[in-house]
């Protein structure tokens, strides 16, 4: 029998933290010599046995808690498609069990999930009515979807027409689109050519962003740039579970040495360790800054006259943009406005600042907040080091437009809890404009909103009191 890892690998979360939960799983498959022995077991009612047990995966065990990202490794045929089948359903588990949680969307087989009787632009209408969303959601998403697959005219003829590339490319459009809650893909995307596949990294990297699971089998560069750990499969077994740049390394081992198993003596338990969660924030932390960096506003902006600073800390780039990610241009009232900033440091720094500050047409700053306002430590930095500090502003702003200013600091030698030493002060990002529909009564007057509260209670009547005149 397989190994199974202790019992309390499977306890160390709570039953709600867990998207994808596997315990135990295998699937057995017959291989019979000859076809007619199979009929001949049938006919005997299984008391005859002519075929061979071939376990295509045994005693796979692992957790993928909410918002991380797993990656399978192997050679052809150590399993990795089996497994996913079996989360996913499409296959029965001969034993153990696997379960999910959440809105699920699985790219598995090519084309999975499309009708190849319909076009690109009707599968999309299809797939959103399957997946019960609201009627008008496949109509606010298609324009989205279609850019994406950047099929051209082929979106509007039936599947059966399209190339392998085009397949995959229409199939992955419509699941990024529809923001899955778990997203399951097996090496589809090794189809396609390169800048489309650069084109879903960068997807991909924003749903995680956003929250998204993800469960990826593959044995390339994907699996350490995008994933938080990974597991090695040989022979449809476990044979190593760990950091994903070390499940790579062994993986390329295994394939150097014939693919001989290499059966651990003990399950790799780096997800549990505060080491492993510090590694598990680092590298999400690096796939942050990859996206502020390929959405910098910094260097659109004339602010170069306007920085100044000591340089101890250096802002790299600056990502502004909306819920969905977008670009952020124009806003209503009351939405957020998301502003990502990359910070590096230039030389130690051991209780870095970094403030955010919104300026309204005539240079008067209506607001100025940061991580010291907000008691968010950022951790000592030294040469090298960078962090990405996100500000999620609601903007309850009389409409007009507004430009941000950025700023990196630490505290200065006078002691005045607001003093600081600046080494990085950017003034002149965006515009933002900042709207409201002119049919519509605004929600307050003036430059801002301030927290306030109103009560209304009923206090009877009272006949009406004369006021008499003073003499």
């Amino acid at each position: 029998m397989p190994k199974t890892p202790p019992a309390d690998i499977q306890n160390t979360a709570r039953e709600d933290d867990w998207a994808v939960r596997c315990e135990g799983v295998g699937k057995r498959f017959k291989l019979y010599d000859n076809p007619w022995h199979r009929i001949a077991e049938w006919s005997a009612f299984n008391r005859l046995k002519l075929h061979r047990d071939f376990w295509a995966v045994r005693g796979v065990t692992f957790g993928l808690r909410k918002g991380e990202c797993l990656g399978v490794v192997g050679r052809n045929g150590s399993g990795k498609s089996t497994l996913l089948k079996m989360v996913t359903g499409v296959s029965i588990p001969t034993e153990g069990s696997a379960s999910l949680s959440g809105r699920v969307l699985s790219l598995i087989e090519l084309g999975a999930g499309l009708n190849r009787d319909l076009t690109g632009r009707q599968n999309v209408h299809n797939m959103a009515r399957l997946l019960n969303f609201p009627p008008d959601f496949a109509k606010s998403k298609m324009a989205e979807i279609e850019s994406f697959a950047d099929v051209g005219a082929f979106f509007d003829r039936p599947v059966r027409s399209y190339s392998s590339g085009m397949t995959v490319r229409v199939t992955f459009s419509i699941f990024a689109a529809f923001e899955p809650e778990v997203l399951i893909v097996d090496e589809a995307l090794s189809v396609g050519d390169i800048f489309f596949v650069q084109k879903c990294t960068r997807r991909i990297r924003e749903l995680l962003d956003n929250g998204t699971t993800l469960l990826l089998a593959s044995h390339d560069a994907a699996i350490t740039n995008l994933c938080d750990r990974a597991i090695l499969l040989e022979q449809g077994e476990v044979a190593f579970q760990g950091e994903p740049v070390d499940t790579i390394a062994r993986y390329h081992a295994s394939l150097r040495q014939g693919g001989a198993k290499t059966t651990p003596d003990k399950w790799e338990r780096t997800e549990e360790t505060p080491e492993h969660a510090q590694q598990v924030a680092t590298q999400r932390g690096a796939r942050l800054a990859q996206r502020v960096i390929e959405a910098d506003t910094i260097g659109e902006s004339e602010h170069h006259e306007r920085r100044h600073g000591e340089g101890g800390l250096r802002i790299l780039a600056c990502q502004i943009c909306d819920d969905q990610e977008r670009r952020a241009t124009v806003l209503g009232i009351g939405q957020t406005l998301h502003v990502r900033v990359l910070v590096e440091a230039a030389q130690p720094v051991e209780r870095p600042r970094v403030g955010l500050r919104l300026i309204d047409r005539f240079g008067t700053q209506v607001f100025g907040q940061g991580t010291l306002q907000q008691q968010t430590e950022m951790p000592s930095l030294v040469p090298g080091d960078r962090v990405v500090v996100s500000f999620n502003l609601e903007l309850q702003l009389k409409p007009g437009e507004y430009t941000l200013g950025l700023s990196a600091s630490e505290p200065d030698a006078t002691g005045d809890p607001n003093g600081a030493l600046f080494h990085d002060h950017i003034n002149g990002l965006g515009p933002i404009r900042v709207n409201h529909p002119a049919h519509e009564p605004l929600p307050f007057f003036g430059t801002a909103r301030l927290p306030m509260s109103v009560t209304c209670e009923p206090a009877g009547r009272e006949s009406p009191t004369r006021l008499e005149a003073s003499p």
